[in-house]
């Protein structure tokens, strides 16, 4: 399916689940695509209306114009929240999705029951070290060093169907469209504003995850937003909602009914 968005661009989302029910929204992370959640929606869309973006620039949403920042992903999923029609909504995000579900609880707090926020990019930023920058960039158009890269995000090496799905993802999006995201991501700096966040959320943090290991989340993240709830995912890396999708699905469906 696809939406348009306030500049005009096609957008994509797959949408699973009954209605009824308060209809949850997952975005993805950096180098991502939909299909990233794929385990966790099949579980969760047995109960509940589950929607998940291909974010600009990325998945099926690649051939969509920039620009490719925080800030234009969450002005998308305002497009997208009238388009589906899904005000209220819970937003689960991942990584740099995470960064634009506190993004869009801030733009459009009227909208937003709740948030998820699984190894989550703070609003502040990752300062990388000049040799881990430099990794980062050096990703851009390298498929080898991307699949290198990608190896080192789980607490234990993924099963080839989840591998797949990984590399896969990443290789949807251009050079220049990984870039210009990555820039925006790692020096997000609306910490103030995300100090303001009332909205009901969870805080999901993988035990191995680095650099931001739970400590760092719960500083840079949980403890930033008044009430939210923190959770340490064990046996887990950077890409936890492959790991662990039974877990989180759990923790996901428990905050939910607790609204």
């Amino acid at each position: 399916m696809t939406f348009q968005a306030a500049d005009g661009a096609e957008l994509s989302y797959t949408e699973l689940g009954p209605r009824g029910d308060i209809p949850l929204l997952f975005v993805h992370g950096w180098n991502g695509a939909a299909a990233v959640w794929e385990p966790i929606v099949a579980r969760l869309a047995k109960r509940h209306r589950t929607i998940v973006i291909d974010v600009r620039g990325f998945g099926a949403s690649r051939a969509a114009p920039g620009p490719y920042r925080v800030e234009t992903f969450s002005d998308d999923l305002s497009a997208l929240l009238v388009a589906a029609d899904l005000d209220p909504l819970v937003v689960v995000g991942h990584s740099m999705g995470a960064a634009v579900a506190q993004r869009f609880a801030i733009d459009r707090p009227d909208a937003v029951e709740g948030l998820v926020l699984i190894a989550p990019v703070p609003a502040s930023g990752i300062a990388f070290p000049p040799k881990a920058d430099a990794l980062f960039r050096t990703l851009t158009g390298d498929p080898v060093a991307t699949n290198t890269w990608l190896s080192q995000l789980t607490h234990r090496e993924l099963p080839s169907e989840a591998a797949r799905i990984v590399r896969a993802a990443a290789a949807t999006a251009r050079p220049d469209v990984a870039l210009e995201s990555y820039e925006s991501w790692s020096r997000l700096n609306f910490a103030d504003e995300a100090a303001t966040i009332a909205t009901p959320t969870l805080v999901i943090a993988p035990e191995s995850d680095r650099p931001m290991n739970p400590a760092a989340v719960r500083e840079r993240v949980a403890d930033l937003i008044d009430g939210s709830r923190f959770e340490i995912l064990r046996e887990a890396g950077h890409y936890a909602p492959l790991e662990q999708p039974e877990r989180i699905a759990g923790l996901i469906e428990r905050f939910v009914d607790e609204l």
